[in-house]
């Protein structure tokens, strides 16, 4: 654990392990959430379900909401009075939408025999209702069963009868933050990536009720799906993989395979044709790594990408190791070239480390190359001053007021509120020392 997060967490009592799955605390009063001004943030998936420890189910009251009081429901967007049709209204930065299932005890009994098989269930949103929508968990490491605080699907066009589309968007991820102690990371990492010019869908907190109960606070992103790449492109008719334990080079290009079924390069959108993939890890073998590589791998895309970890500190993610994973690779067809799109960040923002020398493939040939590195350190330099001029740094301050209220409320939230306070403040502290990190791992600007 880092220095920073350490000392914060034993001056304040809590001082948790990531992955322990211990219910902490209780839970504050709260009052009305305040709205937030300021622009839309953004983010991944995070299917991979990294953002997840293991844990007991907190509706035993080791973290319930005794004594606290729900905020009171904010009253939306104005003008809405029947289905919207544009997505940007969930992600309105003044106020944090607030969805209500209605989900039968055939549905729930389902969800908790087969958790990752959607089943029907009725959502109801400013006062208009959807349904049937397809509702699932979803997570690895992160699962959680029904009834403790699962990160959940909604899939608006699985049924005929169903509503097609939400907001024009066919689904929703709500991620339920269990590796999170901030419960801010995504919102405020994938903005960081949009500001300094990196693909990535939007992230926004939301609030879920099931039955007319709250159950939680959540992390709401659209999906990385074809509409992510209509609004990211002008072509958006390229091949997109996930890439998942993977590294261009031989064998993880033609996996996964039934005798290595989570390794490699998950086909996702468009042709699966992989002739651009093997020919970067060919690119790869020669002796002119850099240059050859050129012709199939956007470099810039990629160093906007690998600032942006930077940045955020998300080193879960490729290219952090060997093979790596939390990331999608797009063949941008105006140029014939792969761009990389981030996926799955709530382990950001935890601690700081020498993110030039990693174990990935492609940061171990730019780092080596001279040409390589001094482009990787100026687009560094440069994401570094877009995300000081956006007040990055002001604006979590105001996301961490927005949500306070719902973070005290929530009733199966992970972690005390002292530990949410802790872990936001360790963000916002490595946000505001972000120059220094960088300098001191780059050196000084040329």
């Amino acid at each position: 654990m880092n220095r920073a997060i350490l000392l914060t967490a034993l001056l304040l009592g809590c001082a948790p392990t990531i992955g322990s799955g211990e219910v902490k605390g209780s839970v504050d009063s709260a009052g009305s959430a305040d709205g937030l001004s300021g622009d839309g943030a953004d983010g991944s998936d995070g299917s991979d379900g990294s953002d997840g420890s293991d844990g007991t189910d907190g509706s035993d009251g080791t973290d319930g909401a005794d004594g606290a009081t729900t905020p009171s429901p904010d009253t939306g967007v104005d003008g809405v009075t029947g289905p919207a049709t544009d997505s940007a209204a969930l992600f309105d930065e003044a106020r944090i939408p607030e969805f209500y299932l209605t989900v039968s005890d055939a549905s729930r009994t389902s969800l908790l025999r087969e958790p990752y098989e959607y089943v029907e269930a009725t959502l109801t949103f400013e006062g208009v209702t959807y349904g049937p929508i397809g509702l699932r968990t979803k997570g690895e490491n992160s699962w959680r069963p029904f009834n403790e605080k699962a990160s959940l699907k909604f899939d608006f066009n699985r049924y005929d009868s169903g509503p097609d589309r939400f907001f024009d968007l066919k689904g929703l991820t709500f991620q339920a933050m269990n590796e999170d102690y901030s419960m801010m990371h995504e919102r405020v990492a994938y903005r960081i990536y949009r500001e300094i010019g990196v693909p990535a869908v939007r992230a926004h907190h939301a609030v879920i009720y099931i039955n007319g109960e709250l159950y939680g606070l959540f992390t709401m992103l659209d999906s990385v799906d074809d509409e992510f790449l209509e609004r990211s492109f002008v072509d958006p008719s390229g091949s997109m993989w996930e890439q998942h334990d993977g590294e261009f080079a031989d064998p993880y290009i033609n996996l996964p395979s039934a005798s290595r079924p989570s390794e490699g390069f998950f086909h996702e959108e468009g042709v699966d044709d992989r002739t651009k993939l093997q020919a970067l890890a060919d690119a790869l073998e020669g002796a002119d790594k850099f240059n050859a590589a050129s012709a199939h791998l956007d470099w810039g895309s990629f160093q906007r990408y690998w600032a942006g970890n930077a940045l955020v500190r998300n080193f879960d993610a490729y290219p952090s190791r060997y093979a790596g994973d939390d990331c999608h690779v797009y063949i941008d067809p105006t140029q014939d070239r792969i761009v990389y799109i981030p996926h799955g960040v709530d382990e950001s923002f935890y601690y700081d480390t020498d993110f030039l020398n990693l174990g990935g493939l492609l940061a171990t040939v730019c780092a080596a190359d001279p040409a390589c590195r001094a482009e990787f350190t100026e687009v560094t330099y440069t994401a570094l001053d877009q995300v000081e001029a956006a007040e990055i740094a002001t604006w979590a301050r105001e996301v961490q007021a927005q949500i306070q209220p719902w973070v005290d409320a929530d009733p199966n939230r992970w972690y005390s509120v002292r530990e949410v306070s802790a872990y936001q403040g360790v963000m916002i502290d490595l946000i505001d020392n972000t120059r220094p990190y960088v300098a001191s791992v780059l050196g000084p600007r040329p």
